[in-house]
């Protein structure tokens, strides 16, 4: 068995605790060994640069092959 995420890959990571504030969206930095049955990984977020271990049962892939629909003359 291998790490689902790869290092640079975003993902979403919820909030663990309470009115936890280290939920959005984090990069892949590092990925750690397999603790308990469960891969590990740094993450750091990309809004505020804050770091922190994560599982991969706490944490998503972020949807980047979603499109945004250009904007016609009539949208402007």
């Amino acid at each position: 068995m291998s790490h689902k995420y790869s290092v640079g890959q975003l993902v979403h990571a919820a909030g663990t605790h309470f009115a936890d504030r280290t939920s959005g969206i984090y990069e892949v930095i590092r990925l750690m060994p397999e603790s308990n049955g469960e891969f590990s990984y740094r993450i750091k977020n990309t809004a505020g640069g804050t770091e922190r271990a994560a599982g991969e049962s706490q944490i998503r892939a972020v949807d980047t092959g979603r499109s945004i629909p250009a904007l016609t003359s009539n949208d402007r």
